[in-house]
């Protein structure tokens, strides 16, 4: 069975990218965006071994006291983007999340191009809810 977190940490040695080994099931991505500052991606990997991995960022806002905007918010971003789903968690924070089945031979690839992905999609995402936010 392979190691699909060492095989993803292998390619980004490979091709230069900094990341965080979190801890025995989770390795952090952190890229800047144009406008949102700093957008960490926490990748998730099973812990039963599975190629099922869960990519997720909970650093893009919060919603306390104005949830129903926050929820408004990423209705307006999830009809626009398909990759990425958007939601409030139970801290009225916004989580950006996608779920991937990956394969051994390209998990590296696979994995640093949906974190990459999802980065960018936060980022164009971020002044829908920074307008929210406040207004």
């Amino acid at each position: 069975m392979a190691n699909y977190k060492n095989l993803f940490m292998s390619h980004m040695d490979s091709e230069g990218v900094k990341y965080t080994d979190r801890d025995t099931y989770v390795v952090q991505v952190t890229y800047n965006g144009d406008n949102l500052k700093s957008i960490p991606i926490n990748v998730f990997f099973d812990k039963d071994g599975d190629p099922i991995v869960q990519f997720k960022c909970w650093d893009i806002g919060n919603f306390k006291g104005k949830e129903e905007k926050g929820i408004v918010a990423c209705n307006e971003i999830n009809k626009k983007y398909r990759w990425v789903k958007f939601y409030l968690d139970d801290d009225s924070d916004v989580v950006a999340s996608i779920d991937a089945y990956i394969s051994d031979d390209s998990c590296g690839r696979e994995c640093l191009s949906l974190v990459r992905r999802s980065v960018s999609i936060i980022d164009d995402a971020y002044p829908t809810f920074a307008r929210a936010m406040w207004i």
